[in-house]
């Protein structure tokens, strides 16, 4: 089983959200939060840090797990781990695709549906 580890950042009421590619495999045209593969001998927690800066240029640490999910791609199974991540600099932008959402909008985009529940628990006020 691959394991994803997704970065969940939230500051100043707003959530870190990307769009994927139209033509992207999986989840095409789809709202994400940043995220990746977990590498060999790293944790969630370090992959989620480390794909967000690599996708967003943003450096943040993390604070908790904040969900899983265990779902299918195109290449088999896998298992999916938000972490909830804070900023640790917040005068430098996020490179696009990813974009800072307000909470309230969060309910207009189209996630895949393995974020469902860190979309409620965002919806809650919670990270």
């Amino acid at each position: 089983m691959i394991t994803i580890a997704v970065a969940v950042v939230v500051h100043d009421g707003s959530v870190l959200v990307g769009h994927r590619s139209a033509d992207a495999t999986e989840a095409a045209g789809l709202a994400e939060f940043p995220g990746g593969k977990v590498e060999h001998g790293e944790t969630p927690e370090q992959a989620a840090t480390r794909e967000c800066r690599e996708e967003t240029g943003l450096v943040v640490r993390p604070l908790h797990r904040l969900d899983h999910a265990v779902g299918a791609s195109s290449t088999g199974p896998i298992e999916i781990v938000f972490v909830a991540v804070e900023l640790v600099d917040d005068r430098v932008a996020p490179r696009p695709p990813f974009t800072w959402v307000p909470r309230s909008g969060l309910d207009t985009l189209v996630f895949p549906s393995a974020n469902a529940r860190v979309l409620a628990i965002l919806a809650q006020g919670g990270s």
